[in-house]
């Protein structure tokens, strides 16, 4: 899942935002993966 959001990402802004965001603010990468597994949850 984490691969994904990091392509999500990459796809939105350019190749390779999503690692530098990843290393400049963790908390705000983190916080946003998780709403990000929330809304892309599958519900069986």
């Amino acid at each position: 899942m984490l691969d994904a959001f990091k392509e999500f990402l990459d796809k939105i802004y350019w190749e390779g935002y999503a690692e530098e965001f990843e290393t400049d603010n963790p908390t705000a990468f983190y916080c946003q993966f998780r709403e990000f597994k929330i809304n892309h949850e599958l519900s069986i």
